[in-house]
């Protein structure tokens, strides 16, 4: 079922993205590098989930093991944006000091 471009994985993937575009604008981008790429890289993950997921719901590409794989990449972007937003929290509170 698709619905709104903005819902489900695509969409907090979108916004993942978005938000790293914005930040550029805050002043902040310089000290928080290394966090950033994680962030990115939960979003590219959470892309590759909906990409998986497009595909497992295809009747002409129905392929068993794509929710698990999707699964997957969905708990691997978790991490990774989790990771990414805890150092980025730690980075920009201990400047603030």
């Amino acid at each position: 079922m698709v619905t709104g471009i903005f819902e489900g994985t695509v969409g907090v993937g979108i916004a993942l993205l978005l938000g790293i575009v914005f930040l550029k604008y805050s002043g902040f981008m310089d000290d928080i590098r290394k966090e950033i790429g994680y962030i990115a890289a939960g979003a590219v993950f959470l892309l590759l989930s909906s990409v998986v997921a497009t595909i497992g719901a295809t009747p002409a590409f129905t392929i068993p093991g794509t929710v698990y794989v999707e699964l997957i990449f969905a708990v691997v972007a978790f991490i990774l944006v989790l990771i990414g937003a805890i150092a980025m929290a730690i980075q920009i509170f201990a400047k603030l000091r």
